[in-house]
Parts: structure tokens; sequence; C-alpha cells
């Protein structure tokens, strides 16, 4: 006949042994306060369709998704789609695939691209996926130059009158002019680059235009294989599915805005409409700004979020990129030599600045 075993806590039985490590842990647990429920939520799917096996993943930077360094992985997506990640506060670069490590064809992927997602204390962010299939990516072809050539698509279609943006890094979150932009007409691009490391992203914004906000009903994408890493002689084969911000499933929910906002006027204090504002660091305000906002609106309004304090050097005009030209609104605000700061979180800064007809 079998007996049982029986262990009390006040033994030296197993359970008694483990009694002093389970005290320890209980009151480790309440000196260390855990963070409250907070993280993303949302929906994933393939052109409107489920797809089984799906997981979201959190990176702290663009340039960790390709390296690996992984901060956290949801469970496979539910049955209709939805997931949830827990995530302490803090600012997220977000991937949605179906595969680890090297994908293949049939295989789905998704990079975020309201990136980056802030997550608050106490609060789960929106964030949708709308994913892609990925198809075959053939090895670089040998030549005599070096580059990228392939199409740009929408749904199995070749997408029109689309531009190409390649950038060398990926540490200001693919804003600004990046390295170069390509018109791409008819869906087929071919672009000879130097040897080096490329980030590859395609949008189209249905108002026109290089440069602004993507809007609902836009195309865009980020290159599932970036970055591209090209030698020379190789010539390498960049296929852009792209897709398209929808109100409910890919669009996230944005922070409270903290930045600068404002008017920008002629000489008579006129609104104007169609300038950009530009933020550098530098006081001289050469070179590549840091952030700039979209045109400004017909009552010369504008907002240009900043999420570092500043110090911030600020100038207007209408033109983007290259020297000043003859006639260009151009104005600078004068906040002095230290610059605009933005002094506490959330905060907000009021601005008007006043531009006139440059005269060469």
């Amino acid at each position: 006949m079998k007996t049982r075993k029986k262990f009390y806590l006040g033994s030296m039985g197993p359970v008694g042994l483990m009694r002093p490590i389970i005290i320890s842990l209980v009151l480790l647990a309440l000196a260390v306060p855990a963070w409250a429920a907070s993280g993303v939520q949302g929906r994933v799917a393939w052109r409107g369709e489920l797809v089984e096996g799906v997981q979201v993943h959190a990176y702290g930077a663009i340039a960790d998704i390709p390296a690996g360094r992984v901060l956290a992985v949801s469970p496979p997506v539910d049955v209709d789609g939805s997931y949830r990640l827990d995530l302490p506060p803090g600012d997220y670069y977000l991937v949605a695939r179906d595969f680890e490590g090297e994908p293949g064809p049939g295989n789905h992927f998704c990079y975020y691209s309201g990136a980056p997602v802030r997550v608050s204390a106490e609060h789960y962010t929106n964030v949708g996926f709308n994913l892609i299939r990925l198809g075959e990516t053939p090895p670089p072809q040998p030549g005599e130059m070096s580059g990228i050539e392939g199409e740009i698509t929408f749904e199995e279609e070749l997408l029109e009158r689309v531009y190409l943006y390649v950038y060398t890094d990926s540490a200001r979150g693919f804003k600004g002019p990046g390295y170069t932009i390509q018109p791409v007409e008819s869906g087929h691009f071919r672009l000879r680059l130097p040897p080096g490391e490329y980030w590859v992203l395609a949008r189209k914004r249905a108002q026109g235009g290089m440069f602004g906000p993507i809007e609902i009903g836009d195309y865009f994408n980020y290159y599932y294989g970036n970055p591209v890493r090209i030698a020379a002689g190789e010539m390498h084969r960049v296929d852009i599915e792209t897709i398209t911000r929808l109100a409910l499933l890919e669009e996230g929910e944005a922070p409270a805005f903290r930045g600068v906002r404002g008017v920008v006027t002629g000489p008579q204090d006129e609104p104007l409409a169609g300038v950009r504002v530009f933020a550098y660091r530098n006081p001289e305000m050469t070179g590549h700004p840091e952030v700039f906002s979209a045109a400004t609106d017909a009552a010369g309004h504008f907002e240009l979020p900043l999420g570092a304090d500043g110090p911030w050097h600020l100038l207007a005009r209408q033109s983007f990129g290259g020297p000043v030209g003859e006639g260009e609104w151009y104005g600078r605000y004068e906040a002095g030599a230290a610059g605009l700061t933005l002094s506490a979180e959330g905060s907000v800064s009021e601005v008007r600045i006043r531009v006139e007809k440059k005269s060469l």
C-alpha cells in the first residue's frame, strides 16, 4: 500500500526548506513596485484578412530591429486578429510578423510607420498593423554599377507617381530629406548608389509633394529587408509593397503634442500659407534641420513637434533645401543666442515668425 508524504510549513521537508525563500520573495515583491498596466494593443490583418501566428515585437530603436535586440514580444494574435503587449512607459518601435530569423516567401511583416509609439503609465496605446506578404528576394546581381532596382506596388499593381526615399541611417526616424529622394513615375525604378548601408522607404501622398506627414489614404511602406548592404558592383533587388493608412486599423493613438506651434506672417503681419518652419540645434541653422513642419495653412498656422528640450533655433522659408532663392519667403525666429527651450514635459511654446521676400 502506497503512502502519501505530507509536508507542512513547520517541517524540515521541501516546503519547510522553501519557507524562507517564499517569505523573501513576498517581501521583495512588496518592496519593488511594478508598473501599472500599460502597453500597446490593437488588431493585425493582411488586406483585411486575419493571419495566424503573428506576434508584435517592441524595440528601443529602429537599428535594433535588424540586430534582433527585441525588448518584448506579444503572444500570438487571437482568433479575431487582436493582440495586447504589456510595456512599461516609454517610446517604442514596433514590428508585427509571423516568423523568426530570416523570412521566406509567404511570410507576413509590418513595421509600424507611425513610430515611435509612446506608452503612458496606466494606459494602452492603440496600434494596428497592415501586413504585407513577402515574395522571393533574389541574390544581388554582379555588374559594373552598384545600387538598387525594383518595383513599388499596391496590392500587386504597380504604383505610379510615388517617391522612393533612401537614408544612410535610421537615428532620426526617417525624418527630413535623407540621402536621396527619387520620383518613380511608373512603379519601376533603378538607382545607382555607392557601396554602403541604406534604409529604403516609399511614400505617395494624395495631395502630392515629397514632404509632410502621412495622412489617411496615403500610400507608404518601409522595406522589410532594411538595411540594404551594397558592395561594389552589386545591384540589389528591392521590391516595396505599399499599404495605406487606415482610420481604424493602422493608425495609432498620438501622444499629447509637445513642441512649438504658432503663426507665420508677412511684412504687414498678414498670415502666410505654404511656408515651412525648420528646427536646428546649431544657432547658425546650417545643414539638415532636425525637424520640420508641414506647410502652413491659410491662416499661417504651423505645428512643430519636438521630442527633446532644446535649445532650438527656428527659421521659416518657402522651399525645402538648397540656398535661399530670390523672392522666397524667409525669416528667423529671434530667440537669442541661447535659443528656445522646452522646460517641462508636455510643454508647448507659442511663437510668431515674421518673414520677408529674400533679396539677393
